[in-house]
């Protein structure tokens, strides 16, 4: 429990930290509220004097004057407040973007078992709902404590004027200070549940709009909408639940409030009644019991968004957190002169809680050739991709580049090796946006060249905004074949010394297929690239061909070497032929 408490301070104080950056803004926010303070506690003094002038002295021109004065700093308080904002919300967006491309930066170093474990919906929330939760709590603390501090002068000032008034008010405090504390300690018990459904439910709606195509070619409407409907309804419960418990404790606060008003007022005409207060006081010192015994209310919010605050700061910096999450480790190997070599030497390798996918798996590909993994499906190809990417991590053995460790190749691998798969991802962004993410100073005329060895030039061509066109979120204005011809450009601008192509012309057409392949083919050149299929008509050309089956690789040559030497692969081979004629038939 101690451990938690202080892990909960850490992620509050880290959350701070980032306050450094904006030390001057924070200055002049801090400043200006202060001064806000000092307008707040003059003001029921004036309105003070002001009725005793009235009701006591009957000097009518002194109190217009304070009637004044209260007016004067009213409208100073009001142009305060309006001068603090843009220095609150200049600190507020600098630190919410710090924030976040701080913990993005890192979270793409999860473990991708890790991440598919948190799920999409947990990133959302933290990075939006909780942040903003947290910067709007900062807020709300900062005000407060600069609140008490007025509260406390005001408490101070009913001490001097008469110290058993000022007992009563202390003990009229600390009665509602108890009443609230039992009220934070139910809400802190009950939101985190809630926080987690509520994750739940934004994964799930998540999955449902990335698979829309899906949902609607299954019919999976209805499901998924009671499926939501019934997540939904424990959230609406449980947060119902909290309201009740919430608002009924708020209001015997609200009671004991007015109880205790009755009595403060009670007193003070008994201490008028024996000339121990002068009745010109009294409603200064009402107005200040009024505002003082806000100051549990205050105090309890403050222990309120503390709490919220290391609850949301918690949820946020948990996913840079090493001990909650599983992180990929770098070495400290650079790649320099890079050739291409590559070398898997006695990899064993499962998925976690499954059994051994490869074990003892050898073999080596030469820089400027082009291989092939070939199999039947879940044979284990796009995993040695994977491996080979650092993507996952192998149990036992080492994979080297040239001869260097894949494990201690520093964070810069991604500069040498690239990987097109299936389903290659698209930002929503424009067709030269998308180009220049893995080359920012590309110019037009590499993306068209790279197009063209992508066979989708004429079809970005014929778009009515060519380069500028927007693809859509995960390039839904595209089909699934133009999207891969141009996840294959971008990944030839980028130009890495390692290409590995993994199922990545599965949604071409043949004679699509057949002129990126013959692009493909003249990169090894100056390119090691690694082809990992399923239909055996698009390595025929490799210099390399490695047949998994098993789990393991069984044999390896040419394609016209395994049609003579190995009986599987010619087997498959036939196989896909006679699919093949029958599919041109039809």
């Amino acid at each position: 429990m101690l451990m938690e408490k202080q892990k909960k301070t850490h992620n509050l104080l880290l959350f701070f930290k980032y306050f450094k950056k904006y030390k001057l803004l924070c200055f002049f926010y801090i400043l200006f509220l202060l001064l806000i303070s000092v307008t707040s506690f003059l003001q029921p003094l004036f309105l003070g004097k002001m009725i005793a002038c009235m009701t006591v002295e009957y000097d009518y021109t002194f109190a217009i004057q304070y009637a004044i004065n209260v007016a004067v700093l009213e409208f100073i308080g009001y142009v305060l407040t309006c001068l603090s904002v843009p220095f609150f919300k200049g600190l507020e967006n600098g630190v919410k973007l710090d924030v976040k491309i701080a913990v993005l930066n890192k979270t793409l170093d999860i473990n991708l078992n890790e991440c598919n474990k948190v799920g999409n919906g947990a990133y959302i929330n933290r990075l939006s709902g909780d942040l903003d939760r947290l910067s709007t709590a900062f807020k709300t603390i900062s005000t407060v404590i600069i609140d008490s501090i007025t509260k406390l002068s005001y408490l101070l000032f009913i001490f001097v004027v008469n110290v058993w008034l000022g007992v009563f008010v202390l003990v009229s405090i600390i009665i509602r200070l108890v009443v609230y504390k039992v009220r934070l300690h139910y809400l802190m018990k009950m939101r985190p549940p809630i926080s987690r459904q509520e994750e739940n439910i934004n994964s799930v709606i998540g999955e449902t709009i990335r698979g829309i195509k899906d949902v609607k070619v299954l019919g999976l409407h209805g499901k998924i909408l009671s499926k939501i409907g019934q997540m939904q309804d424990k959230v609406i419960k449980d947060d119902n639940k909290e309201y009740y418990v919430g608002s009924t404790l708020l209001l015997a606060s609200q009671e004991v409030s007015t109880i205790f008003c009755f009595f403060f007022i009670c007193l003070c005409i008994y201490l008028i009644g024996i000339n121990y207060l002068a009745v010109a006081i009294f409603y200064t010192l009402y107005l200040y019991f009024n505002k003082t015994i806000e100051f549990a209310v205050e105090f309890s919010d403050l222990q309120t968004k503390l709490k919220e605050m290391e609850l949301c700061a918690t949820r946020i910096f948990e996913l840079v957190d090493d001990k909650t999450y599983i992180f990929d480790t770098f070495g400290d190997k650079s790649l320099k002169n890079f050739k291409g070599n590559i070398k898997f030497d006695k990899v064993n390798f499962a998925y976690e809680g499954k059994s051994k996918l490869f074990n003892d798996l050898s073999f080596d590909i030469s820089a400027n050739t082009h291989v092939a993994f070939v199999g039947e499906s879940g044979c284990g190809k796009s995993t040695i991709a994977n491996l080979i990417c650092r993507l996952f991590k192998p149990d036992s053995g080492i994979i080297y580049l040239d001869k260097v460790d894949l494990q201690k190749v520093n964070n810069r691998l991604s500069d040498h090796v690239t990987m097109i798969n299936q389903n290659s991802y698209m930002f929503n962004l424009t067709i030269r946006e998308n180009m220049q993410l893995v080359k920012s100073n590309v110019t037009d005329d590499e993306i068209y060249e790279a197009l063209k060895q992508a066979n989708a030039y004429d079809f970005v061509k014929s778009l009515e905004n060519g380069l500028d066109s927007c693809l859509g979120e995960s390039g839904t204005k595209l089909s699934g074949g133009q999207k891969q011809r141009l996840c294959i450009a971008r990944a030839l601008i980028k130009n890495s010394k390692v290409i590995i192509f993994d199922e990545a012309t599965s949604a071409l057409d043949n004679l699509s297929q057949e002129k990126v392949m013959k692009s493909i083919e003249k990169l090894k050149k100056d390119h090691t690239i690694i082809t990992i299929a399923h239909r055996l008509t698009t390595i025929q050309a490799c210099d390399v061909i490695h047949f998994i089956k098993n789990e393991k690789i069984i044999a390896s040559g040419t394609h016209e070497e395994l049609i003579e030497n190995c009986s599987a692969y010619k087997k498959l081979y036939i196989k896909q032929q006679k699919h093949k004629k029958r599919g041109d038939n039809e």
